[in-house]
């Protein structure tokens, strides 16, 4: 069992302690210290845009060249799909915050073992979502670049098409001075905006993962003291001393303050993410029309097409997640209605019985997480946009 003696013990836990170490990275760790997290954001930030800000520029330098241009857009469109995640994180930092403090105070006051254990399961699935989704962003994102460095570190004489990305550069680039004189400093610092970038979007969406697991976890517990009243009175020493109808009436009283927590905790992260979504998934159906677009090219060697599939892959999982953490929320939140019909409601007074008229009208309209207000993040939605995404690719084709 996970003691804790202060606020911040649980975010140093096994449970969490990844997604706390990935935001510090980012200086978006809403407990860092305020200097210590400035001077992160600010050097994070510095590379970021600079890196993306050369690769305008080459895009500028090869607007004449189409197929060198199709090759610029995606890279830079993932940039863009970072900032907006970097800076939705600065924007609603304080928000992120409440829902943080939101996990703290749930795992410090928790009444029966059983909620302990649902709360445990729950970080444990968000844990696991984290380092599943790491591993295979890292993994993915790193074959553009490690497939790049490859012919150099073969051949250091072998030379490039193009001037904006020298052999060994994974993405076109323009500095506006002798990348021969200026090689390795330039290689070096695409290879820490590629870090980050993976580490931007990585930290972003595993937070969004255990903030979800968490509103899951409080869904769950109200279902569980739903389902199993008996269970529940008898594991809860606070309603031990009462009377029996007394014990049921204060166990609902107690689900009902549970579901609102949780209604509050699922708005609120609607409110965080709902306008990075929109942006996102829309840069996601561009991103993955282009590269599906160089993926077929006639030109396209074994090498690129590992680089692209590799590319491609991680936009699938990116927004395979965000899609399917959107569906839990919906799940777990409508499952509530079910569970009072499933529990020994027979057994209690009619006084108690109007505490659970209330959380069923409440229950009938699941909680979302949304595109922008516009589409409702969901297992079908993944689908519609997956679908988007190959018409999208099938006019670029037939435009080219």
């Amino acid at each position: 069992m996970l003691k804790m003696d202060s606020p911040g013990d649980i975010f140093q836990s096994r449970l969490y302690r990844f997604n706390r170490v990935l935001l510090s990275l980012l200086g978006q760790w809403p407990f860092q210290k305020n200097r210590h997290r400035r001077i992160v954001f600010v050097t994070v930030s510095f590379l970021g845009i600079t890196q993306a800000i050369t690769q305008v520029l080459a895009l500028v330098t090869l607007r004449g060249d189409l197929n060198a241009t199709l090759e610029c857009i995606p890279p830079l469109i993932v940039d863009c799909a970072c900032i907006v995640k970097l800076v939705n994180l600065f924007c609603n930092m304080e928000k992120i915050k409440i829902l943080l403090i939101h996990v703290q105070r749930d795992w410090q006051s928790w009444a029966i073992q059983s909620e302990f254990e649902i709360l445990h399961k729950f970080a444990e699935t968000g844990r696991s979502i984290t380092i599943g989704y790491a591993s295979g962003m890292y993994a993915f994102g790193c074959l553009f670049p490690v497939m790049a460095i490859i012919p150099k570190i073969i051949d250091e004489n072998v030379v490039s098409n193009y001037s904006t990305r020298p052999v060994g550069f994974p993405y076109h680039v323009e500095y506006f001075v002798d990348l021969d004189k200026y090689y390795y400093p330039a290689l070096i610092h695409n290879y820490l905006a590629t870090a980050i970038r993976l580490t931007t979007i990585v930290a972003s969406d595993t937070c969004v993962a255990i903030l979800v697991q968490h509103c899951c976890a409080l869904f769950s517990i109200v279902r569980y003291r739903l389902e199993h009243i008996r269970k529940s009175v008898e594991q809860d020493k606070e309603l031990a001393l009462l009377e029996e109808d007394n014990k049921i009436y204060k166990n609902f009283t107690y689900c009902i303050r549970k579901h609102e927590d949780a209604l509050q905790f699922a708005s609120l992260m609607e409110t965080v993410y709902t306008k990075a979504f929109f942006i996102e998934v829309g840069l996601i159906i561009g991103a993955m029309s282009l590269s599906a677009l160089e993926a077929t090219s006639g030109s396209l060697t074994p090498q690129l097409a590992i680089r692209h599939g590799g590319y491609i892959m991680a936009q699938l999982l990116h927004l395979f997640i965000a899609c399917w953490l959107g569906q839990e929320v919906i799940d777990h939140s409508s499952r509530v209605y079910t569970s009072i019909y499933r529990g020994e409601w027979y057994e209690s007074s009619p006084k108690s019985r109007k505490l659970l008229n209330m959380m069923m009208l409440r229950s009938i309209s699941p909680c979302t997480l949304t595109v922008g207000k516009i589409m409702v993040l969901s297992l079908p939605s993944f689908s519609a946009v997956v679908r988007a995404s190959a018409s999208y690719f099938t006019v670029f084709r037939s435009v080219q």
